[in-house]
């Protein structure tokens, strides 16, 4: 038996484990109803992935999934934890019913392109960045949508078409103001949100990912504002944690190579900001794109909804 492999109660019982529901016991855990997996640590995205996964194997009816269930299966990310709820999309007259954990969207199936990864069939990126944008905040729409974007750059011009289609329906306002912010430059949720934040805030807008030339090799700044000659750079704790980012070093070897890299990027911009996931919760972007430099052209507006 595969770790990663889903097993129904039938099968559990015919391999000699009388009693699935005391699974645990015997190393497996309950994924869903009816649904068992090895016992394992897994990570939020992989434990979401299982329950998308375990429903595929119980829900009747054609399983098209959507929303946050096709983004974790076409491994786009979204801003915070992932919803308890499995997404649905469905015919629009099909009866199918919600459940408790299953969300059931009878929208209409006969436009919708669907994808197969991993053997589940799932909405295309473009539809996927459309749904979102439609049920979660400004955002969590942006943050979805530059990481399909990035991940899949020909569901730009289907994605447009998607919103143009939509027409003056509900939330159309909301769908434009996604589409026309909207980066596949942006490289993290991290750099997403704070997109967003300094939009909000009322600074001119940064260029992304931009080149700087230090000792004749070319390396890059998350945000930047030229005519200033101020670097944006967000801290994620992703390059402090994760082997492959650390190259098999240790956390210190990174710190120093970061504070290397940025006093050879000073040359050209002597001003860098550098703020992380603790200045965005608590509302220190402001203070620090002003100490660097970074013009303001308006007020700042209310938080994003």
């Amino acid at each position: 038996m595969d770790d990663m492999e889903l097993f129904r109660r039938t099968e559990l019982v015919e391999a000699g484990i009388e009693r699935p529901d005391r699974a645990a016991a015997v190393g497996y855990e309950r994924v869903r109803r009816g649904v068992y997996a090895a016992s394992m640590t897994v990570d939020g995205d992989e434990r979401y992935r299982r329950l998308v996964r375990a429903s595929s194997l119980t829900v009747t009816g054609r399983a098209v999934f959507s929303h946050e269930s096709a983004a974790v299966i076409l491994r786009v990310p979204v801003l915070g934890r992932w919803p308890e709820q499995v997404h649905l999309l469905d015919e629009r007259r099909s009866g199918g019913r919600s459940q408790r954990d299953v969300v059931r969207h009878c929208l209409g199936l006969d436009e919708v392109r669907v994808v197969i990864v991993d053997g589940l069939a799932v909405t295309g990126p473009a539809r996927t960045a459309f749904d979102i944008a439609l049920s979660r905040p400004f955002v969590d729409a942006v943050v979805v949508a530059d990481a399909v974007l990035r991940l899949f750059p020909d569901a730009g011009a289907e994605l447009a078409e998607l919103v143009a289609a939509y027409g003056s329906q509900r939330g159309h306002r909301r769908l434009r103001r996604v589409l026309a912010f909207a980066d596949g430059r942006s490289g993290s949720v991290g750099e997403s949100v704070s997109r967003c934040e300094i939009d909000r805030l009322g600074f001119a807008a940064p260029d992304l990912q931009v080149e700087v030339r230090t000792e004749g090799r070319p390396e890059y700044g998350d945000f930047g504002w030229r005519r200033e000659r101020v670097l944006g750079e967000f801290d994620g704790e992703i390059k402090y944690r994760l082997d492959r980012y650390r190259r098999g070093g240790s956390v210190e070897d990174v710190v120093i190579r970061e504070k290397n890299r940025e006093n050879r990027m000073r040359v050209e911009y002597p001003s860098i900001a550098r703020w992380d996931w603790s200045d965005l919760q608590h509302d220190r972007l402001e203070r620090v794109l002003l100490r660097a430099g970074v013009p303001r052209v308006r007020r700042a507006g209310p938080s994003r909804a």
